[in-house]
């Protein structure tokens, strides 16, 4: 894309929403023509007959399969939209060959049918000032009529083109209506910057058919158009993506970065879910104050019924009136959560050395979800079959050939004969993953003997007939660097451990500790959800438990809650929740008598959610001594 085209995108505007009044467009076919003349064309000469082989042509329309198969019916339609005669409408990539072409029978006829085929090209530097052309150049729609051609020869010629855009503002493509002189008109233009906005919205529908698609605009009645705008957000309320429609109204809000609803609109997720999932049309405002009616697209309203269980509780409080509800004994798998981009990467590192035979060191400090990446890589490598996993705090030189190779021992396990393997934990992982924690714990025996047996499985010699287990998983407290100063842990073992390692980040370093926070409280209570500034506090608060921490307080602050909404009142209420410890004021500590009274005063203020009234009334003093005792607070 050119430097105008990509600046334009940048800032978020949507190019077919520019005014292409008389002056742009003059200015556009002046700046065409300059570039033409700048690479050698003249007006008077030919347009250069580029056209590609039927073999890359081949290779270029399957490498744009996808778009093709949204933009293909909109040619179709627009073939049937067109008026007149002597036309045709075709599909362009973004290297300006034609990849699919529709034309009547008039124009197949003409010199320009038999140039306008799939394969050919039609770029400034080749063909001259011509709209598909300028469109991918200029990142606009554009209109190329008569005289405006470069080329003398294109000039009984009207094309109108319009490019189509992706999710991160690049141009995917360009549709094209071309047709003679004579039939320019503002319509054709309409109806193929329609078709390619129809193509864009398919594509953002295609893309995040796993998420909810939020449908807004200022006019009601624009619902169900194309210029409304797409927000797909996942089931927490966290967009994933946004059309250009939607940058354009939301213009001055960040929808770049990985943005929660509340953040963007003036309500939080929870409290519009059930009315949008309900079919509803809501009318809210964003965080700049300008009002929007929202509503959801149909195709994806039983997926949210299946995620949204406040609708389903909702549905049952109207069914059943005041009857009690039973909760669901059905388990809830847990999905782990790698939005953060280095943890990202570390898994898709670890998921290629278990294919191709590799172990996985899995480091983190206490409660940073070690386990959890284990059962992960098993689903993902495993196919959800059991792993088995072994603490190697228990193994000892006394007990781990047992455990590890049955009552036969290690000398039975390595036997060429497969039936006669011993019943150890060794045998019963064969075909799954079997991970080791605790590993710096192993005594020196058991390393070696765990080192002999992945040495066995990554190189079997050729009389081994034993079946080989799926892969090997290690974790530690300690970090790798670590491990190998220890003493304790032989250099052959540290060796057996190469194929991919994986840093698990402490939980007040992960950049999506928000999704971590929602998919808790789907796992502990789906009804709950937390107010912006309650997952501020905890976003603000240390953690030195990590993982693990966070779910025992998020249970407590379920446990805290009237209703379905954890505010930051609850979380300050509690000293060890908010992270801060309560303490007297300076004048207060000099004396025990004062010093109780400050604690309380200031305890009961936590405890009411601040209400100063309420501790007044509650300890029987003023509020001007409430105020005394709280100022540094």
């Amino acid at each position: 894309m050119n430097e105008n085209a990509t600046l334009l995108n940048q800032n978020g505007m949507n190019t077919d929403s520019l005014p292409n009044d008389i002056s742009s467009e003059e200015n556009a076919i002046q700046n065409s023509w300059n570039r033409c003349r700048d690479v050698g064309l003249s007006p008077s000469g030919k347009p250069v007959d580029a056209v590609t082989s039927d073999i890359d042509l081949s290779i270029i329309q399957e490498k744009n399969q996808r778009i093709r198969q949204f933009v293909l019916p909109e040619l179709q339609l627009l073939y049937n939209q067109i008026a007149g005669t002597n036309f045709m409408v075709a599909y362009a990539d973004t290297s300006g060959i034609v990849l699919d072409a529709y034309l009547d029978e008039e124009f197949k006829r003409s010199d320009a049918g038999k140039a306008v085929i799939p394969g050919s090209i039609w770029t400034e530097d080749n063909r001259g000032t011509n709209a598909l052309g300028l469109a991918l150049h200029s990142g606009k729609p554009q209109i190329v009529a008569g005289k405006d051609h470069f080329f003398r020869k294109l000039g009984n010629l009207s094309c109108f083109a319009a490019p189509i855009y992706g999710q991160n503002d690049e141009i995917l493509g360009v549709i094209d209506a071309t047709s003679d002189a004579a039939s320019r008109q503002e319509h054709t233009l309409a109806l193929v910057k329609l078709a390619s906005k129809n193509v864009e919205n398919r594509l953002f529908t295609e893309q995040f058919s796993d998420s909810l698609i939020l449908v807004f605009h200022a006019r009601h009645e624009y619902l169900s158009t194309t210029s409304a705008a797409l927000l797909a957000v996942d089931e927490h309320g966290f967009i994933d993506g946004a059309n250009i429609n939607a940058k354009i109204m939301l213009n001055g809000l960040n929808l770049y970065n990985k943005q929660h609803f509340g953040d963007i609109f003036s309500v939080p997720f929870s409290a519009v879910i059930n009315r949008l999932n309900s079919d509803q049309i809501i009318r809210i405002q964003d965080a700049m104050g300008s009002e929007v009616f929202m509503s959801m697209k149909d195709n994806t309203t039983k997926k949210i019924v299946n995620l949204s269980i406040g609708t389903n509780l909702l549905k049952t409080i109207e069914n059943h009136g005041t009857q009690k509800l039973q909760k669901s004994k059905k388990p809830i798998n847990p999905n782990y959560i790698m939005e953060d981009p280095i943890l990202k990467r570390h898994i898709l590192n670890a998921e290629n050395a278990l294919n191709h035979g590799l172990a996985v060191f899995i480091e983190g400090k206490r409660g940073t979800g070690k386990h959890s990446t284990v059962v992960e890589l098993n689903r993902r490598f495993s196919k959800n079959k059991l792993h088995l996993e072994i603490d190697c705090s228990q193994l000892t030189s006394n007990n781990y050939e047992n455990i590890l190779f049955g009552t036969s021992g290690k000398i039975g396990y390595f036997e060429n004969d497969v039936n006669s393997h011993p019943v150890g934990k060794l045998t019963q992982a064969i075909g799954k993953i079997i991970s080791f924690k605790n590993i710096e714990l192993l005594p020196t025996v058991v390393q070696s003997a765990i080192t002999e047996v992945i040495e066995a499985h990554q190189e079997p010699d050729a009389n081994n007939k034993f079946i080989p287990v799926s892969g090997f998983l290690f974790s530690s407290k300690e970090a790798m660097q670590d491990l190998q100063l220890n003493p304790d842990i032989s250099d052959a073992f540290l060796e057996s451990l190469i194929g991919a390692q994986i840093q698990l980040p402490l939980l007040e370093d992960r950049t999506d500790f928000d999704k971590i926070v929602f998919e808790i409280l789907r796992q502990i209570s789906p009804d709950h959800t937390l107010s912006k500034t309650a997952m501020e506090s905890l976003k603000a608060r240390s953690w030195p438990g990590n993982i693990r921490q966070l779910r025992k307080v998020l249970r407590v602050l379920i446990a805290n809650t009237e209703g379905q909404v954890i505010r930051n009142a609850v979380i300050q209420t509690d000293q060890n929740l908010s992270g801060s410890e309560i303490t007297p004021c300076e004048c207060c500590s000099q004396s025990s008598v004062r010093k109780e009274s400050c604690l309380l005063v200031k305890k009961t203020w936590l405890e009411t959610g601040k209400n100063v009234s309420l501790v007044a009334r509650r300890l029987g003093l003023s509020r001007t001594t409430v105020y005394k005792h709280i100022k540094d607070m």
